[in-house]
């Protein structure tokens, strides 16, 4: 059984609050306790996440769009997606962008099964190969963090009325006017 003494607690303390201090001042001397910044035009999504997002978007939306993925298109739906984000509460809000930082880390990304190199060069293929681990992972994280994903690129698209012709919805139902009785 080890005795601890008041002079060693005090002792064990004082290491304690010294490493953490120098710990927090070279997080800050090197940058690495700011918080990045959002992209410009953005209230939540930071340049990573859009590079991220974007290239999941062609690969979740495969069958949903014709073709590439165009700028323009690419462009409404991370707003779309930012409008939705900006929506969501704080504590979810707060895990979301959790997994993005863990997706703009090379080294963490590729421990999530995710390619190596940046998501602006990740391929279609890249982006479907990723998603599909995680939807047939054992671990139940994973399998939340691809249906979470999945659904919110999916609700970001499908709400905008610009994409109404390409899935082949008409739109909302249009509010009839009651005729009003003399």
């Amino acid at each position: 059984m080890i005795e601890t003494s008041r002079r060693g607690f005090l002792q064990l303390g004082a290491t304690g609050t010294a490493a953490l201090a120098i710990g927090s001042g070279l997080a800050t001397l090197t940058g690495c306790s700011k918080k990045p910044a959002t992209a410009q035009g953005y209230k939540v999504l930071r340049e990573g996440d859009l590079l991220f997002l974007g290239a999941l978007a062609p690969a979740v939306l495969v069958k949903a769009y014709p073709g590439p993925l165009g700028l323009d298109a690419r462009e409404r739906l991370l707003k779309q997606l930012d409008s939705i984000l900006n929506t969501l509460q704080g504590h979810a809000r707060g895990e979301l962008l959790m997994m993005f930082d863990l997706m703009n880390s090379a080294p963490l990304r590729l421990a999530t099964g995710a390619p190596w190199g940046s998501w602006s060069e990740a391929s279609v293929k890249d982006a479907d190969d990723f998603l599909n681990s995680w939807k047939h992972s054992s671990l139940q994280i994973k399998r939340m963090g691809y249906a979470g994903l999945c659904k919110l690129i999916s609700i970001s698209w499908y709400t905008q009325p610009e994409n109404f012709p390409t899935t082949g919805y008409p739109g909302p139902p249009v509010k009839i006017p009651t005729p009003v009785s003399a």
